[in-house]
């Protein structure tokens, strides 16, 4: 075993991982209160380093492993929520155009297979105990706190399982597609794919920051330009690009350009961590709008609803509303879906506590602001969706013309050659 590439894969990793939180500097948007309540001890002091090195000792030194049964499929993918299922079956279908690939299914994403707990080889524990000393090094080069021992635990033990998976069973995809490049399954299963020479393709599922680690896949589908410069201005771009609409142009886009109704009902679209107060007030100043027929919260798919329970005269709706409305967000990359599809965006920072325009929707003036004083009047007759917006908004989503074809031909190709290598996995 390659114990060089092995070691400089998983803090590769790590560097990935934790870029999206600073590095232990974790914005307030990455602070879940379960994992800050369930990791408090690890509060930056002596003890605290010392009682989180005990508990990570607790997790690695473990006799046993988590051990997922790898599914024997061309095509394998990574990501448990339904943004990045979402992902894989626009990839999988995109694909089927042009080379014969199974449809996505969840028996063949890591996320789903089954996996048992089994008694780790000898091997594996030496492992262990070497991933042990890797953490014990990375303590130092970052801010202890609840949130960095969460990310350092669960990197780290899923860089083993999944290790561990693909060394026991010995079946080898010839691709792994996943749907996000800095949360801990998606980049310990990439690390571990490179170590076995299995080729990653990454499909773009969320608009992006320059708060994300930089490209590093055999191929990446990204959503729109505006994603590709980000990266570009993240760090040097390993691997081929494409830009690819997830919608070929929808029928209604062109509503936009009409001006909407004097009474039209508004939807409110929830980031998935929100600050309850300031979504009350905002679904009460609407309520109290002579010219809102309706309020509708969407919350986001990982959103918890549980503190706002107590709100009257208030719908939620599961899925985005299929009809005509007006759409309150905070920050959030639904604004380039909803405005896709011809809803007008207003962006309303008061929503969350994530920094004020995360996405730069705002300062890119693809979306208009509306503020707190604004929320009683008709703030969405407005002339700010017109042709000089569609050129700006080209940027955000392909799906304006019909340019972005001129890759598919170079997509297909590339996609063609890395299923048809059969010279992959094994030792390294």
């Amino acid at each position: 075993m390659n114990v060089f590439k092995f070691s400089r894969l998983f803090f590769k990793g790590l560097r990935r991982n934790f870029k999206i939180i600073r590095y232990g500097d974790v914005p307030e948007v990455y602070k879940v209160k379960v994992h800050m309540d369930r990791y408090a001890f690890c509060d930056g002091s002596f003890k605290g380093l010392f009682m989180g090195m005990k508990e990570l000792g607790r997790h690695l030194f473990r006799p046993l492993i988590k051990i997922y049964e790898i599914p024997e499929t061309p095509v394998l993918y990574c990501g448990p929520t339904k943004n990045n299922e979402r992902e894989f079956e626009f990839f999988s279908s995109y694909i089927s155009r042009e080379i014969s690939v199974l449809d996505y299914e969840r028996g063949h994403n890591l996320s789903f297979v089954e996996a048992g707990e089994l008694r780790k080889t000898r091997a594996e524990f030496a492992l262990s105990c070497m991933v042990f000393l890797f953490c014990l090094v990375y303590m130092a080069r970052v801010r202890m706190g609840p949130m960095t021992l969460k990310y350092l635990i669960v990197y780290s033990k899923v860089y083993l399982q999944v290790f561990s998976s693909f060394r026991r069973f010995r079946k080898w995809p010839r691709v792994m597609v996943v749907a996000n490049d800095h949360t801990d399954f998606p980049v310990a299963t990439s690390m571990v794919m490179q170590l076995f020479r299995i080729p990653v393709v990454y499909v773009q599922h969320a608009e992006v920051s320059e708060s994300f680690p930089p490209l590093d896949f055999d191929v990446s589908i990204l959503r729109n330009e505006r994603s590709l410069e980000v990266y570009r201005r993240v760090g040097m771009i390993a691997g081929d690009v494409f830009v690819l609409p997830r919608n070929a142009k929808a029928s209604t886009f062109e509503r936009i350009f009409e001006m909407p109704s004097e009474k039209v009902p508004i939807v409110i679209y929830l980031s998935s961590i929100f600050n309850a107060n300031e979504v009350e007030r905002c679904v009460t100043l609407l309520q109290s709008n002579p010219w809102a027929t309706e309020v509708v919260l969407k919350p986001h798919p990982r959103g918890d609803l549980g503190s706002l329970r107590g709100l009257e005269g208030v719908s939620v709706a599961e899925s985005t509303p299929d009809f005509y409305h007006v759409a309150v967000v905070p920050n959030s990359s639904v604004v380039v879906e909803l405005l896709e599809n011809g809803i007008p965006v207003f962006q309303y920072f008061g929503l969350d506590d994530i920094s004020r325009d995360y996405y730069r929707f705002v300062g890119d003036r693809i979306a208009p602001e509306v503020v707190e004083s604004e929320l009683s009047s008709q703030f969405w007759t407005t002339h700010f969706f017109d042709e000089n917006w569609k050129v700006r908004f080209a940027a955000f989503s392909p799906s304006v013309d019909d340019s972005w074809q001129q890759q598919l031909p170079a997509f297909f190709s590339r996609m063609s050659e890395i299923l048809s290598d059969t010279d992959k996995g094994g030792d390294f």
